[in-house]
């Protein structure tokens, strides 16, 4: 028998997709249907967070209340029940909608874009050139007297060409302004990480904090504020991906799972946090995820389950 993965232990929202996929898969067996209307009676967040993954379901295909039972007269119902069974086909895209959306990704208002897996390098008109990574939005908004980018989501590399206007590239949480220089931007889900590799560049954050002076060779994170700054970066892994990898040096696995999603359709979720801190160092091939996915699985001596190939659950036997 496959043993299944406890229930993440992320947000209602998060929560109620892992219900809404276990169930629809219709492997669910009579204990889980109770740990589920356990789940949903407890709190009142996970009941809102329940509508409202129902409700969105339902907009796709139109489902009725019926069409997708949970109480116990209806547990056995078959899983090839036309309706269910139609919309078991768009469940990947929503799942895939929901984490584009919690990552802010506003790909409609991009001049730029790179699909899942994709690596895109432009020249821009001053003669700059940009690389966009995997699931990148990016605009350009050059004038008279400033050059100005929005990433709105990913990661880019810029190589700045000299010029009397300032050259800026705005994220969420603040600008970063060349000083004559290459640099590396990564949005992530609460912060943004910069590292320079030649020169120097200056960081204000929306808040008005400023770093007047990254280095050569430095990197920060900053979100509301700053939140590290290190003087001697990792520079072969920030750019690592440059060529088509991912370098981990003794990386907790939150964050190399959080790098693999982006170079994977679907999501990855680590279903115990307990297992976020476990440390990962390796060289994986980013045009390969999947063999990615299953070497980190290996080396750290972990299990699966899959509720469609979008959607993977990771924990430990």
């Amino acid at each position: 028998m496959t043993k299944r993965p406890v229930m993440p232990q992320g947000d209602a929202n998060e929560q109620a997709i892992y219900w809404l996929t276990l169930l629809a898969s219709g492997e669910a067996d009579d204990e889980r249907h109770r740990t589920f209307e356990h789940w949903l009676a407890e709190d009142k967040t996970h009941q809102s967070a329940w509508a409202r993954v129902l409700r969105h379901w339902r907009d796709i295909e139109g489902l009725s209340e019926q069409d997708f039972p949970t109480d116990a007269s209806n547990r056995r119902r078959p899983l090839l029940h036309s309706k269910l069974f139609n919309a078991m086909a768009c469940l990947a895209c929503f799942i895939l909608a929901v984490f584009l959306l919690h990552h802010g990704l506003n790909r409609h208002l991009a001049d730029f874009r790179t699909d899942i897996g994709e690596n895109k390098t432009l020249i821009l008109a001053d003669g700059s050139e940009v690389q966009l990574n995997s699931g990148t939005a990016l605009s350009v908004g050059y004038s008279p007297t400033t050059r100005k980018l929005i990433l709105y989501g990913g990661e880019a590399w810029f190589k700045v060409a000299p010029n009397p206007r300032p050259f800026e590239v705005l994220t969420t949480y603040g600008t970063v302004r060349s000083l004559g220089t290459a640099f590396n931007v990564k949005t992530l889900p609460d912060a943004v990480a910069v590292t320079v590799l030649e020169h120097t560049v200056r960081i204000t954050l929306a808040n008005g904090e400023r770093v007047d002076r990254l280095p050569e060779g430095a990197s920060i994170r900053f979100g509301q504020t700053v939140n590290d700054i290190n003087p001697r970066a990792d520079i072969d892994a920030a750019s690592a991906w440059r060529q088509q990898h991912m370098v981990f040096r003794n990386k907790p696995l939150e964050e190399a799972i959080e790098e693999l999603n982006r170079y994977r359709k679907g999501l990855i979720v680590i279903t115990d946090h307990s297992l976020n801190a476990l440390s990962l160092t390796g060289t994986f091939d980013t045009t390969n995820p999947e063999k990615a996915l299953q070497m980190i699985k290996t080396r750290l001596d972990l299990s699966e389950y899959r509720l469609t190939n979008r959607l993977v659950f990771l924990y430990r036997n």
